[in-house]
């Protein structure tokens, strides 16, 4: 499975591609338009910010190429900041890239970010919390969090000050606003559920790839 690991060139890459690699995988990191080749599915980190990202993803030529991913119906997976993108607009300034209708406000709470374990509550999915039980406990690490517009598409709320959603389905699109590569077993769970359906959405992977 090809798997592009987008590097924002704002932080390291290092944890999820390890955690990517521990399950097998050798994804590629895309860092420019010479880097691009066909994929089965992009995966955007949780480092930067809004505004950057969206500028450095045009000014490195991959702004137009993920349009085309998405487009094509590519399964993308979005951590922290990646999730984010997915959105119209950030209260940090900047634009999303306006997949998703909806926005990323900051986080209403005496003490940011938010660092640390918490606690999902999940609705049920039948691939996305597979082979995990509760407590369905993770890693976070921010200061903004999505609100879409559209409610059915959460798949799990956590709790810090007011009740926010961390984790969103809108095919092909699924983000987490927690690290699944800092949270354990439960967290590389989280990745390799993701994959799996990647692999085999209705057993035929390669007709969605796309240069």
């Amino acid at each position: 499975m090809e798997i592009a690991v987008i590097d924002y060139g704002n932080g390291n890459l290092g944890s999820l591609l390890a955690a990517l690699r521990r399950l097998g995988q050798q994804p590629r990191v895309i860092r420019d338009a010479h880097d691009i080749r066909p994929v089965d599915t992009v995966i955007f980190p949780g480092v930067g910010s809004l505004a950057s990202v969206i500028d450095r993803l045009k000014d490195h030529g991959l702004f137009n190429w993920l349009n085309e991913l998405y487009d094509a119906q590519t399964p993308i997976l979005g951590i922290c900041l990646g999730l984010q993108l997915f959105f119209d607009h950030g209260a940090e300034g900047g634009e999303g890239l306006h997949w998703i209708k909806g926005s990323v406000p900051e986080i209403q709470a005496p003490i940011l970010p938010h660092i640390g374990w918490n606690t999902v509550d999940v609705t049920p999915h039948p691939f996305l919390w597979k082979g995990l039980a509760a407590p369905y406990t993770f890693y976070f690490v921010h200061t903004y969090r999505i609100l879409p517009d559209d409610a059915s598409i959460v798949r799990g709320v956590t709790q810090y000050y007011e009740p926010f959603p961390v984790a969103i389905e809108s095919p092909p699109l699924y983000g987490v606003q927690f690290h699944p590569e800092l949270s354990g077993h439960k967290g590389a769970q989280v990745l390799r559920n993701f994959l799996e359906m990647v692999e085999n959405p209705h057993g035929n992977l390669a007709s969605r790839r796309l240069a």
